[in-house]
C-alpha cells in the first residue's frame, strides 16, 4: 500500500515536541510536565522547564523464557533482552536511581551483548519480539542504543505483520520515544498501522495513537481516519484518565480538525469521558491540559468549558497555562484563580501583580486592594500603584515584600533578590542583580543564554538591526532577562516573548515591570507553536525583524520552519539562537547550513563562546540573516533531510538534558559531551565560523577533551 503525503499538513503536523529545558517547575519537585501543543512526548521522559515530561507509559512486555531456545546466539540475545527488561523494571519500581542504572556496568554489558548478537542473529519472529522487549527497556531507561533502533528499522515487513498487537504497539511506541525524524521509516510505520488494522484494547490504542501523533504520522492520509474511527469505537471504560488525555491529544494532533466529522465526533466522545473522569477527581495537570487543547482544536468550546468548570479547582500549572493561551481578555481572572493555589507568598504576590498588569485600571485597583489586605505588596506593586495613581494604602509599607518566603522555588528567590538589590526602573541594575544571584552559589546558578560572552555576541548582533521600530520575537521568556536585553538593544522596539509556564511567565512580568520595560515587552503564555499561529493572525506579513530562541533546542528547526511558512519574517530578519552546541541543536545547524547553500539566507554564523562564564564549556551562538535571493518561505523541498547520524546525535543531546535533571551530568561531563557534539557535527561540515573567547587557551584546552558515551 502506498500512502500519500498530505502536503498542506506535512510541516505543521510534524512532531514538534516541547521537551526539556534545564528549568525545574515552580511547584513541588524537580520534575514537572511539558507539551508541544498540549503536552508533546509526555512519555519520553524528556521534558522540563520547559519541564520534564514522561513519554509513553509503555505496557511492559513479559520477559521470555530462555530455556526453550536451541540456537545459542538466539538464546543469548533473548537473555540480554531479559536483562535489559530487569534493569528497566528495577528503575521503574524506584528500587534504584537513574544514575545507578545508567552507569551500572551491567547496563553496558547488556548493551554490548545485544549489539554483538544483532550483528550475527538471523531475523525471525522470536528475534523481533526480543528486539521489542530490549528497545522498550532502553527507552524506559532513557538510554539510546543505535543497534536496536537500526535493527527495528531493518525488520522485514512480513515480521512486522506477524507481531502480536501488543508487541507491535510496544515497538512503535518505544521507537517514537527517541523522536527520530526519519520520513522514510515513518511512512513504513504508517502503512503498517493501516494494514494491520486497529482492533486493539483501549490502553494499546492510546499508546499507538500517541506514538503515531508524536511521529507526525497524521501527514499520511489513511492514518488519521483509521485512528479516528478506532477512537469512536473503543470501550471508554478501558481507558484511564491518562489514556483518555493522550487519546484526545493524539486525535487532535493527527486529524484535520477543520474537516473531519469522524474525528470531531470521536473527540467529543473522548471529551465526555474525560469530563466523567474529572468529576471523580482523576483528571488534572498535564492530562487536563491535553484534553483542553484538543477540544479547543476541534472547536468543542462548550465541552471544554464544562470540563474546565469541573476541574479548575485542581487544574494545576499546565492546565492554567493552556487556558491562559486560549483566553481572550480573560487572563486576569484566570491569574487571580491561579494565585489561590500558590503556597509561597512571594509567588502569590507575583501572580497577583501579573493579574493587575493584565487588567484595566479599575480592576487593577481592586487587585491592589486585595493584595493590601493580604499584605502582599512588593516593590513591583508600588510601581504599579504609582502608575495607576492608586489611592489604596499599600501593605506592607514601601518598598514592600522583598523576601520570597520560606520554601520558595529558586526562580522566585531570584526575582525577589533582584527586587531587593536593584533600582526600580533601571534595567541595567535589574539585570546585574539577577546575575549576582545566579553567581552567589552553585545552588543558585541560573542558565541565562544571553549573559557573559554569548550575551555580548547577541547584543552586538541585535544592535546591528536597522529597522527603526523593530518587532522582536523571543522563544523562551524564562525570568525576562534576555527580553530586557533585547528591548534595551533595540530602541523603540516591541518585543513579544513566549513562555509556556504560567508561573515563570508571571515572574518575568514582574521583573520586566520592575526594570521599567512593560511598555515595550509583551509576555505571551502558552506553547510556542500555538502562539505563533495566533501571531500570524494578529501581525501583518513581514513584520518580525528579530527572532531569538533559547527554549528547547530539539524544536528550533521546526519553530523556525513554522515562522518561515507563516510569512511573519521580514526579508532581512535576524535569527539568533543559543544552545547550538550545548546541549546541542544539530538539526538546526544542518537546516541553516543547507538553506544558506540554497540561497535562503544571506549569511549564517556559528560563533564559538564559553557557556555562561564556564571556562571550558563551549557553546555556539547561531546567527542567520535574511536578504538572500530566495524567499525564506521556500524552505520546504529545498533543504534535504538531516542524515541519520545527526538525528541520532540530536536524540543524545536531548537525553543529556534529561539526565542533567537527574544529577547524572556534572560540569566535567558536559564539557566533554559538547566536544563530542562538536566533532560529530564537524563531520558534516558544520564548523564554528568565528570565536569569542576571552582566553584562547581555554578554547584550545576545551577542544582536547574526550567524552565517554552514556549511550550505545
Amino acid at each position: 500500500m502506498a500512502l500519500v503525503l498530505r502536503q498542506p499538513f506535512a510541516l505543521r503536523l510534524g512532531v514538534r515536541f516541547r521537551l526539556v529545558e534545564l528549568r525545574a517547575p515552580l511547584a513541588a519537585g524537580p520534575a514537572g510536565s511539558a507539551h508541544r501543543g498540549a503536552a508533546a512526548l509526555a512519555s519520553c521522559g524528556l521534558g522540563v522547564g520547559c519541564r520534564l515530561t514522561r513519554l509513553t507509559r509503555l505496557a511492559r512486555p513479559r520477559r521470555r523464557q530462555v530455556a526453550t531456545r536451541r540456537d545459542p546466539m538466539e538464546a543469548g540475545f533473548q537473555a540480554a533482552a531479559n536483562l535489559a527488561a530487569n534493569l528497566a523494571a528495577n528503575l521503574a519500581a524506584d528500587a534504584r536511581k537513574t544514575a545507578e542504572v545508567t552507569l551500572d556496568p551491567a547496563t553496558a554489558r547488556c548493551a554490548e551483548e545485544l549489539q554483538a548478537a544483532l550483528e550475527k542473529l538471523p531475523r525471525s519472529l522470536a528475534m523481533a519480539e526480543d528486539l521489542t522487549l530490549a528497545l522498550g527497556a532502553f527507552s524506559r531507561m532513557k538510554i539510546l542504543h543505535r543497534g536496536l533502533l537500526d535493527a527495528l528499522k531493518d525488520l522485514p515487513r512480513e515480521l512486522w505483520l506477524k507481531l502480536g498487537p501488543g508487541t507491535f504497539v510496544q515497538a512503535v511506541a518505544a521507537y517514537a520515544s527517541f523522536q527520530l525524524e526519519d520520513a522514510e521509516f515513518n511512512q513504513v510505520l504508517a502503512e503498517l498501522i493501516v494494514t494491520r488494522g486497529l482492533k486493539l484494547r483501549g490502553p494499546e490504542l492510546a499508546s499507538l495513537g500517541f506514538a503515531a501523533a508524536s511521529l507526525g504520522l497524521g501527514r499520511f492520509e489513511e492514518v488519521a481516519p483509521s485512528l479516528a474511527e478506532a477512537y469512536g469505537e473503543v470501550d471508554l471504560r478501558s481507558l484511564s484518565a491518562y489514556d483518555l488525555s493522550r487519546s484526545c491529544w493524539s486525535l487532535a494532533r493527527l486529524a484535520d480538525t477543520t474537516n473531519s466529522a469522524t474525528a470531531a465526533a470521536s473527540a467529543k466522545r473522548l471529551g465526555q469521558a474525560a469530563l466523567a473522569q474529572a468529576k471523580r477527581g482523576k483528571l488534572f495537570g498535564l492530562s487536563l491540559s491535553q484534553v483542553l487543547w484538543a477540544l479547543h482544536r476541534f472547536g468543542l468550546e462548550e465541552e471544554a468549558e464544562k470540563l474546565w468548570q469541573e476541574a479548575q479547582g485542581r487544574a494545576g500549572r499546565d492546565a492554567f497555562g493552556e487556558k491562559l493561551r486560549q483566553s481572550s481578555g480573560d487572563s486576569a481572572r484566570l491569574l487571580l484563580r491561579m494565585a489561590e493555589n500558590c503556597e509561597s507568598p512571594g509567588l502569590k504576590a507575583a501572580v497577583l501583580n501579573a493579574a493587575a498588569l493584565k487588567s484595566e485600571p479599575k480592576a487593577a485597583e481592586a487587585i491592589l486592594r486585595q493584595m493590601a489586605d493580604q499584605e502582599l505588596w512588593t516593590p513591583v506593586t508600588y510601581r504599579l500603584a504609582d502608575r495607576l495613581k492608586s489611592q489604596v494604602q499599600g501593605a506592607p509599607p514601601a518598598p514592600g515584600l522583598r523576601e520570597a518566603g520560606r520554601g520558595s522555588h529558586k526562580y522566585v528567590r531570584a526575582l525577589y533578590s533582584a527586587l531587593s538589590r536593584a533600582q526600580p526602573g533601571d534595567a541595567t541594575s535589574a539585570l546585574k542583580a539577577l546575575e549576582r544571584f545566579s553567581q552567589s552559589s552553585p545552588r543558585a546558578w541560573l542558565k541565562f543564554g544571553a549573559a557573559d560572552e554569548k550575551g555580548k555576541v547577541l547584543e552586538e548582533a541585535w544592535r546591528s538591526v536597522k529597522a527603526p521600530k523593530a518587532t522582536a520575537l523571543e522563544f523562551g521568556t524564562f525570568l525576562g532577562y534576555s527580553a530586557v536585553k533585547l528591548a534595551r538593544s533595540l530602541p523603540n522596539s516591541r518585543v513579544v516573548t513566549l513562555e509556556m509556564d504560567p508561573e515563570v511567565a508571571c515572574l518575568a512580568m514582574n521583573f520586566i515591570e520592575f526594570a521599567g520595560l512593560s511598555h515595550a515587552i509583551d509576555v505571551r503564555i502558552g506553547q510556542c507553536e500555538d502562539l505563533v499561529d495566533q501571531l500570524s493572525e494578529e501581525l501583518t506579513p513581514g513584520s518580525i525583524d528579530v527572532v531569538y530562541m533559547d527554549h528547547n533546542q530539539m524544536t528550533y528547526h521546526h519553530d523556525l520552519a513554522q515562522l518561515q511558512q507563516s510569512r511573519l519574517l521580514a526579508p532581512e530578519v535576524l535569527f539568533a539562537a543559543t544552545q547550538g552546541l550545548k546541549p546541542g541543536a544539530p538539526l538546526l545547524l544542518w537546516h541553516l547550513a543547507q538553506a544558506q547553500k540554497a540561497g535562503l539566507w544571506a549569511d549564517v554564523e556559528f560563533v564559538s563562546c564559553p557557556d555562561c562564564g564556564l571556562k571550558l564549556m563551549e557553546d555556539w551562538v547561531v546567527l542567520a540573516r535574511g536578504g538572500a535571493t530566495r524567499s525564506l518561505k521556500r524552505s520546504g523541498g529545498i533543504v534535504s533531510p538531516a542524515p541519520r547520524e545527526l538525528q541520532l546525535l540530536a536524540a543524545e543531546c536531548n537525553l543529556m538534558r534529561w539526565r542533567t535533571t537527574r544529577g547524572l551530568v556534572d560540569e566535567t561531563r558536559w564539557n566533554q559531551f559538547v566536544q563530542y557534539v562538536r566533532r560529530s557535527v564537524e563531520h558534516f561540515g558544520l564548523t564554528s565560523t568565528r570565536h569569542a573567547w576571552p582566553d584562547e587557551k581555554n578554547r584550545v584546552a576545551a577542544r582536547r577533551l574526550q567524552y565517554t558515551r552514556l549511550d550505545y
